[in-house]
């Protein structure tokens, strides 16, 4: 109020806070930083100057950085200084001398260099220097020994005594609460990192969705999937002439939740399902002539006997099986991401489509006839990307068959139930890092960082 006039102030009382709001916002008061501490300050020259302290740390005593290197100005040099009124270059040497000396005065002064500085010796300062000449050998070592004391401290606070590597985590629950169902995916997680198998089937800890989170890939995947199976459905047949417009309708109101709630996830996802709504209708249609019957989105159960006694069921849903016209059955599994590679397959890490293919030949999936030859299992990249559709079918070794890889797949699967159904076998975190998953939903459970970091990686496939 010391800018108002004399007198009273007339107004209302509720006019006061907006009043007040006023005056204080013309006032700018600054902040104390966070990283301030309230009884330590690092100071520069001309700040410590015009402070007081208990006590009072002079660090960097070295020649070029206390006293700093006279600099010749290569636009002024000293007599063009001199003219224009301008110090001496060495009067920076007398003013930091000064800073010495004033410092010094203190009750309790500690004084420091660094030995090395980028990885070079160091001089020490001529301040230095001229103070031992000065005190003497006896004084100097004295004070010396004191500032050895501080140098240990310093030295105890970077030494730690070794701690064991953290191992990687292998828990073995009761056999009991092993599970009595698996979906074919949860046999590649199984493979690839039994510990989210052991957090999700038998922790029952189940990932919280994001809240208020955008429609992401696995949410673009299950809507081309409804998509395509709904367009099988309705022409399972010969297909119309217009069957890329169709199939474009059915994803226009597909897509419609998308449009009106995320418009600009829509308008990234629309135009690449209309590319690939031109190369699955062409697709299809060079197909079809070979199909005689469509199974789609068809479920399938798979009782499978261990050596105990117990038995687990093996569960799968294909996205389309097709009864050719020779007889025989393929298996098609629809990707919108990449497909998992031919090397992946064959070592087991992918057995999606080799499980699935075993089940058909136990005619395990509904309504669906068992396969009485070697089925065929291929993968169909849908991404409309820049090409919108790509097909790859399941390969085994050379000079080995597909009926093989299926049987080899068989049986190692019953091995690797029967082991974590008797407690065999602890649930491993990552056991095979080369092909595990980029990230999990219980990578911070198991602390994936920490044991990796500390070296607990143990044994490829085993325990650590």
């Amino acid at each position: 109020l010391e800018s108002c006039d004399p007198g009273p102030l007339e107004g209302r009382f509720a006019d006061y806070p907006a009043f007040f709001a006023t005056l204080a916002a013309e006032r700018a008061v600054a902040a104390p930083t966070r990283s301030a501490h309230r009884r330590l300050k690092i100071l520069g020259l001309l700040e410590a100057r015009l402070l007081s302290a208990d006590r009072i740390v002079l660090g960097g005593l070295d020649e070029g950085v206390w006293p700093p290197r006279v600099e010749t100005d290569a636009f002024l040099n000293r007599p063009m200084r001199h003219a224009v009124g301008l110090g001496p270059p060495e009067r920076r040497i007398g003013q930091t001398a000064h800073d010495f000396v004033q410092a010094l005065g203190i009750r309790d002064a500690v004084v420091t260099r660094a030995l090395k500085r980028g990885g070079a010796p160091t001089v020490p300062s001529r301040f230095l220097q001229r103070l031992q000449a000065f005190v003497g050998p006896g004084t100097w070592a004295r004070v010396t020994r004191g500032g050895r004391r501080y140098i240990d401290f310093a030295a105890a606070l970077d030494h730690a005594d070794r701690e064991p590597a953290l191992p990687r985590p292998a828990p073995r629950p009761d056999p009991a609460l092993f599970p009595q169902t698996f979906s074919v995916t949860e046999i590649e997680t199984l493979v690839r990192d039994p510990y989210a198998v052991f957090a999700h089937r038998i922790l029952r800890l189940d990932e919280l969705e994001p809240v208020a989170q955008a429609p992401n890939a696995a949410d673009r995947g299950t809507l081309i999937h409804a998509v395509l199976a709904r367009f099988a459905g309705a022409y399972p047949g010969d297909l119309p002439a217009d069957a890329a417009e169709r199939l474009v309708a059915l994803g226009d109101e597909a897509f419609a939740p998308i449009r009106r709630a995320f418009p600009e996830v829509h308008a990234e996802w629309w135009p690449r399902f209309e590319r690939l709504a031109a190369a699955f209708s062409a697709w299809e249609r060079a197909r079809r002539p070979g199909i005689a019957r469509l199974f789609l989105e068809r479920s399938g159960a798979w009782a499978i006997p261990l050596p105990d006694g117990r038995t687990v069921t093996l569960r799968a849903r294909a996205d389309r099986i097709e009864e050719r016209r020779d007889g025989g059955l393929t298996v098609v599994d629809f990707k919108t991401g990449a497909p998992p590679g031919t090397r992946e397959i064959v070592a087991g890490f992918a057995p999606q489509m080799t499980l699935q293919g075993a089940m058909l030949r136990r005619g395990a999936f509904t309504e669906v006839p068992a396969a009485a030859d070697t089925p065929g299992l291929l993968y169909v990249r849908v991404s409309g990307g820049r090409e919108p559709l790509a097909e790859r079918e399941v390969e085994p070794r050379k000079g080995e068959t597909l009926d093989a890889l299926i049987d080899e797949h068989e049986r190692r699967l019953v091995g690797l139930l029967a082991r974590y159904a008797a407690g065999e076998q602890g649930y491993l975190s990552r056991p095979f890092a080369k092909f595990a998953r980029r990230g999990s939903a219980y990578d911070h459970l198991a602390r994936v960082k920490e044991w990796s970091a500390a070296g607990g990686l143990g044994s490829e496939g085993g325990e650590s």
